[in-house]
């Protein structure tokens, strides 16, 4: 069979196109499974990164969760709370292994405000009802299921009183004619508390202190905590009324103590539900403390001490609560203790706290 020319061209033509149809189709197809393959693929890796961030949220809610058989959760997103606050502090000062103390008082620390919170956060504004107040008093807690935190920092210069004095005599008899009256101390302090609770699931520490779950069956827990301390005491003897300051033995002639204290608490808190929406609390928490103290005295050059001291933490509260509304009282106490082979200080300190709650925008 003969081929012309013309014929043989025509047919690398066709088989040129037909290659270039074929190449063209495959190519077309490839795109295709190409782009199929990759919107297919990229939901994928958004559904494992969800997946793995859906896991991690459950995983720390199953942490927190709590039996609700014993503990209601809060429903509402909003809170407006009215709010009265005493605050009153101790000081006694004491000659170690002589007969010989001071107690020291300063005026009480009334306060009044209103509070909103949205959630686990809350702000507001308080006034002072007294003439005389601290330079400085703040104190904030957070309380989850499974612990909290409480932060405070207090100030005060002025505004002192002797309210007991021991081991002071005149002619063989106590000493009780004196001006009680006294401005030569300034303090501060600043400290954190962190808390652990061991059985969250059937407890709850906000049902009693935070408003924020409410308590259904009574129920108990261990605690463990650990605190920072920062105490600093200035001290001017010579401000003290003449007849005492003629017979302070040397050891309370200090100038300034500093010291902090590193402690480990572990205690006991119970929630009591005696009636229906009614809480009672009370929780007791012995601590046992590393102090790493200056001392500065009129006699000698300052002194660098580290001993072991026992301290304690104490709370109490009664609440109503009802799920909408709120109502209660509470007080939290610190005594601190600080000894050294010339002199001994305790140190307590708390807040009353009455409030009212009013709980608005639930959740749905």
């Amino acid at each position: 069979m003969k081929f012309t020319l013309s014929e043989t061209a025509i047919s690398i033509k066709r088989r040129i196109l037909l290659f270039m149809f074929i190449f063209i189709s495959v190519s077309a197809h490839c795109n295709t499974l190409l782009q199929s393959d990759s919107l297919q693929c990229e939901p994928s890796q958004k559904a494992k990164k969800t997946n793995i961030f859906n896991r991690t949220i459950n995983y720390l809610g199953k942490m927190l969760e709590q039996d609700p058989f014993y503990v209601r959760p809060h429903r509402f997103n909003m809170t407006l709370m009215p709010q009265y606050t005493y605050g009153y502090d101790y000081y006694r000062f004491s000659a170690k292994d002589k007969d010989q103390s001071i107690s020291i008082i300063p005026s009480s620390n009334n306060k009044i405000g209103l509070y909103i919170g949205w959630e686990c956060f809350s702000v507001g504004y308080s006034v002072t009802l007294n003439k005389i107040q601290p330079e400085f008093d703040m104190e904030m807690s957070f309380f989850a299921s499974r612990g909290g935190i409480e932060l405070f920092y207090r100030k005060r210069s002025d505004g002192f009183r002797i309210s007991n004095l021991k081991g002071f005599t005149e002619n063989d008899m106590p000493l009780t004619n004196y001006n009680k009256e006294f401005d030569g101390l300034s303090v501060s302090q600043l400290g954190a508390n962190l808390l652990y609770v061991f059985n969250y699931k059937r407890f709850s520490f906000p049902a009693a202190y935070s408003q924020k779950t409410s308590q259904r069956i009574s129920a108990g827990s261990f605690i463990l905590g650990l605190s920072y301390n920062k105490q600093r005491f200035m001290f001017d003897h010579t401000a003290i009324d003449p007849k005492i300051e003629s017979l302070m033995l040397q050891e309370l002639k200090f100038q300034n103590i500093n010291y902090i204290d590193l402690s480990i608490n572990f205690g006991y808190s119970y929630n009591l539900v005696f009636a229906k929406n009614f809480l009672a609390n009370i929780s007791v928490s012995p601590a046992i403390g590393y102090k790493n103290t200056s001392l500065k005295s009129i006699y000698n050059s300052k002194e660098f001490i580290s001993n072991i001291n026992f301290d304690l933490i104490s709370r109490l509260a009664l609440v109503y609560n009802n799920g909408k509304y709120y109502a209660g009282a509470s007080i939290v106490s610190h005594r601190y203790s600080y000894t050294e082979p010339t002199i001994s200080i305790q140190n307590s300190f708390g807040y009353i706290k009455v409030y009212a709650v009013f709980n608005f925008w639930r959740n749905k």
